[in-house]
């Protein structure tokens, strides 16, 4: 179900507005942990490759676990449901 051979690249990193390191600008929504799953609410001002940072997956990643919600990577809303399987947690 999760394909995690799809890691985030530097270049993903470094694409998030402002920097890799302002990745908290644009994730801060909150999770909740299931075990090898979370799900994401959407906060606002919160873009997908600010989240694909802080979980260490791609914008992909989360786009092809969530096709039901995610419609379009650039139109994102506040409070929307996202399943997550991290590489990493922040």
């Amino acid at each position: 179900m999760a394909d995690l051979k799809t890691p985030i690249s530097d270049a993903e990193v470094e694409a998030v507005q402002g920097g890799a390191g302002d990745w908290q600008k644009y994730s801060t929504g909150s999770f909740v942990n299931y075990g090898n799953y979370i799900v994401y609410t959407v906060a606002p001002g919160d873009v997908l490759s600010g989240i694909a940072a802080r979980f260490g997956v791609s914008v992909k990643n989360i786009q092809d676990w969530n096709k039901a919600v995610i419609k379009n990577v650039n139109l994102i809303y506040a409070d929307t449901k996202l399943t997550i399987y991290p590489r990493i947690w922040r």
